[in-house]
């Protein structure tokens, strides 16, 4: 029994909350359009220079309305990014770990650098480095974490301990 607790505890310990989800690009297009909505939102509000400021002043509040829906109507325009335009090497960031398949074989990897269209990285676990042309790698697993599992590994270690008290104090 003390044996399977062990293990058990050890397995909840070394086990991640981080999971490789296939990279989408209509998702990635889509968080960019929506990042850059809100800072071209941001930045149009600070625009405004200081005789504008005083302009808007002396013109009295019903202006000041007319110019806030006009704002407005300028903020609820959005800008899409087509998915076919973002590059490989837009999405692999370095020193982060992705999979990669790369002519067959997947690869667990942290990339180092971009030198022109190749991608330095080194595998994970050890200090062999490799080389992988953009076009030559076919699919990408970024690395994310898990909120669900992180949960999980949660309750179990509380769900632990607590049978742990229980047996200390019985």
């Amino acid at each position: 029994m003390k044996t399977h607790s062990i293990i058990l505890a050890f397995a909840l310990i070394l086990s991640s909350c981080y999971t490789y989800k296939t990279f989408d690009v209509e998702e990635y297009a889509a968080e960019l359009s929506k990042s850059n909505e809100t800072q071209t939102a941001a930045t149009q509000n600070k625009r405004l220079n200081r005789s504008e400021i005083e302009a808007m002043r002396q013109r009295g509040s019903s202006n000041q309305n007319v110019s806030k829906e006009q704002s407005n109507n300028v903020n609820t325009t959005t800008s899409t990014i087509d998915p076919a335009s973002i590059k490989i090497s837009d999405i692999i960031k370095p020193d982060q770990l992705y999979k990669v398949d790369f002519e067959g074989k997947q690869y667990t990897i942290e990339a180092k650098q971009w030198k022109a269209d190749t991608l330095y990285a080194v595998l994970k676990g050890t200090e062999k480095e490799l080389k992988f042309h953009q076009k030559d790698i076919s699919d990408l697993k970024i690395r994310k974490f898990s909120k669900g599992r992180s949960d999980a590994l949660t309750v179990a270690a509380y769900a632990l301990g607590g049978v742990g008290v229980f047996l200390l104090l019985k």
